[in-house]
């Protein structure tokens, strides 16, 4: 009776820790989600800032229309604000990514496990089918959450290359426009 008692709290033990990892990975979710709604929020910032108040279509065809400035710098300006464009369009693009709808692994069908509890001679069984719901979700929940994480990664890396390209881009066509 004493090894039945042990061998039960240890699956109940068991239980509490898959059910804690399968809760930690749903936060992970939440955390993640959140970061890439700031990201979006900060993207369409720059985007808005930049491209209607910084790189304006006025300046570029300035740009073009002087014919003081060289063809080569006239190209360089149009290309930076291009590849500009490009890494916060590419960044926003991974950051939608993130917020997909992605198949999300629940524990299991609540009535389908009730009908199976039925069948169950214990409940050491019982507690062990728990344990295995928790562990196949919370590792199928931990890959999804961690391709976001990985698309959220990628997101900032191109939001930085092209913010920075943006400042650049806004240097460049003042530096120009301006005679030098």
């Amino acid at each position: 009776m004493e090894d039945n008692e042990r061998i039960r709290d240890l699956f109940v033990r068991q239980h509490d820790y898959f059910q804690y990892l399968y809760e930690q990975e749903q936060k992970r979710t939440v955390s993640i989600v959140t970061g890439a709604k700031v990201y979006i929020a900060f993207l369409v910032f720059i985007l808005g800032s930049i491209f209607l108040e910084v790189i304006t279509a006025d300046k570029i065809l300035k740009l073009f229309n002087n014919s003081s400035v060289p063809q080569w710098e006239k190209i360089i300006g149009v290309s930076l604000a291009i590849l500009s464009a490009m890494a916060l369009l590419i960044a926003l693009i991974f950051t939608i990514f993130v917020l997909k709808v992605w198949a999300y692994d629940r524990l299991c069908n609540p009535v389908d496990r009730l009908k199976n509890t039925i069948f169950m001679n214990n409940e050491v069984e019982v507690l062990s089918k728990s344990i295995s719901d928790f562990a196949v979700a919370t590792s199928r929940n931990n890959e999804i959450n961690n391709k976001r994480a990985q698309y959220l990664s990628l997101a900032l890396g191109f939001l930085l290359i092209g913010t920075v390209l943006a400042l650049i881009t806004a240097t460049t066509l003042n530096f120009i426009s301006l005679g030098g």
